[in-house]
């Protein structure tokens, strides 16, 4: 299928979004609408064939199962007091909220090596920001943008071996070495992730003023004292407060098992980042670390089994909601590419294309795609097998077409209300999806408007 008409599912997709604020029923209703535009009379059996392509792919079980490992991981270290005792060691040493977003800083520089678990130790940091009378939401747009920022500009993670695939199979492009070395020469210019940094760095030091809902935010929790809005208290029905933690800190120490703890914490970050290193894969690290998390909790006694299994089955539960979210927004990636509306987007700006031009062109389709669709390496992998050999016939330049296109992904990921990063963050901070997705949205358009600005400076300079 072909024309405006594969616009349909997406515009229906956000309206159904934005007003009901539901991520969930937007995805189904898009993704079931383009699938009765590819089916007809047939759509039941399309509908059934997508269910069961995105349940059995590949992707999406790994994607599953990463949530599954990272809710046991947050879970035992809850349960063995792992995580109380670093707030408690971090909350003795924070003396303004300042002072938190550096504490914040340092550890995403340290864990650099995968957003996933990035975001999940960060995500440990709740109570902190919620003593400090930080919103929720200040701290997700926070988490957020580090963990897209970080995953693009670091050459070792799991984003950059997925663009190096896609890259390095192109001959034209061999000329710049092996697809490690391709993506050297890219990260310079990829200018949505380094303008996120310094638009993140402004803001957590005061420097650049609160807009639109954030703004909101901060005023209520001035005012009321609330941290997240109403749709949020599902979430935290039962989060323990720091308060709560300092209060109950001599039982700790009476304990004995501070330092141990601490070490607990410490010590499975490292294996961690160091098994995903040698690995390659955030499975198989979350697997190790959570097998010598659990067996030292077990024998130097800081819980029973019986507590370790409860923690283990509650944590990954915690994460069932973002598993739906995630599953329906590959489904209705699938539903779309399908229905062929990449394809028709490509197809209206082609002929319009100038060659100095064409790589702020690919970021800003990049940017729709990805936002649209809720697939950020999906559906940019779908355009580069179009927008690549269109760079190399037209004579844009190759680099910042490639640039353009991990951009528009990172774009994605950051801004999109239904992304796997954006709900993920949401449950690390125990906020509502959508809540996150609003405050945040200013400040990823404007790193998104300049980064644009820039590809269309830099293509006339480089031509």
């Amino acid at each position: 299928m072909s024309g405006a008409i594969t616009l349909l599912p997406v515009i229906i997709l956000l309206i159904v979004a934005v007003t009901t604020k539901k991520t969930t029923s937007s995805l189904i209703i898009g993704a079931a609408v383009a699938f009765i535009l590819i089916g007809k009379k047939d759509f039941l059996n399309t509908i059934m064939d997508g269910l069961y392509g995105v349940g059995m792919d590949g992707d999406t079980v790994w994607l599953l199962l990463i949530f599954v490992f990272i809710g046991a991981f947050v879970g035992v270290l809850q349960v063995t007091g792992a995580t109380d005792q670093m707030l408690l060691f971090m909350s003795r040493r924070v003396k303004s909220g300042r002072g938190l977003f550096l504490w914040t800083w340092l550890f995403a520089i340290i864990l650099f090596i995968d957003d996933a678990l990035r975001t999940t130790v960060l995500g440990q940091m709740t109570p902190l920001y919620d003593k400090h009378k930080i919103p929720r939401a200040s701290f997700a747009y926070m988490m957020d943008a580090l963990g897209v920022t970080f995953a693009a500009l670091i050459p070792i993670t799991s984003w950059a071996a997925f663009y190096q695939g896609i890259f390095g199979k192109y001959d034209e492009l061999s000329n710049l070495g092996n697809p490690f070395e391709i993506y050297l020469h890219v990260i310079p210019f990829l200018f949505y992730g380094w303008i996120t940094l310094i638009v993140l760095f402004l803001y957590t030091m005061g420097w650049l003023p609160k807009l639109g809902a954030m703004k909101k935010a901060y005023t209520t929790a001035e005012q009321t004292g609330r941290l997240y809005s109403e749709r949020s208290d599902k979430f935290n029905a039962a989060v323990e407060s720091i308060i709560d933690f300092e209060e109950n800190s001599h039982k700790s120490v009476a304990k004995g098992n501070s330092v141990l703890k601490i070490g607990c914490f410490i010590g499975s970050i490292i294996i961690l980042t160091i098994s995903v290193f040698v690995y390659q894969d955030l499975l198989y690290g979350l697997l190790l670390t959570d097998g010598i998390l659990i067996a030292v909790g077990l024998i130097m006694r800081l819980a029973t089994w019986t507590k370790l299994l409860d923690a283990i089955i509650s944590g990954a539960v915690a994460l069932y909601p973002m598993m739906i979210i995630v599953f329906c927004a590959y489904l209705m990636r699938d539903a779309v590419v399908a229905l062929g509306m990449p394809d028709y987007i490509i197809s209206i700006v082609e002929p319009l294309v100038i060659p100095e031009l064409f790589p702020c062109a690919s970021f800003i389709i990049c940017c729709l795609l990805t936002f649209t669709t809720g697939s950020n390496w999906g559906i940019t992998a779908v355009f580069a097998t179009v927008g690549m050999p269109l760079a190399f016939s037209i004579g844009a330049d190759p680099v910042l077409t490639m640039a353009a296109i991990i951009n528009g992904a990172a774009f994605g990921a950051h801004v999109c209300f239904y992304t796997d990063m954006t709900v993920f963050v949401s449950s690390m901070a125990k906020i509502d999806n959508m809540e996150h997705a609003i405050t945040q949205l200013p400040y990823g358009l404007i790193s998104g408007t300049l980064s644009a600005i820039l590809f269309a400076i830099f293509g006339y300079a480089m031509a």
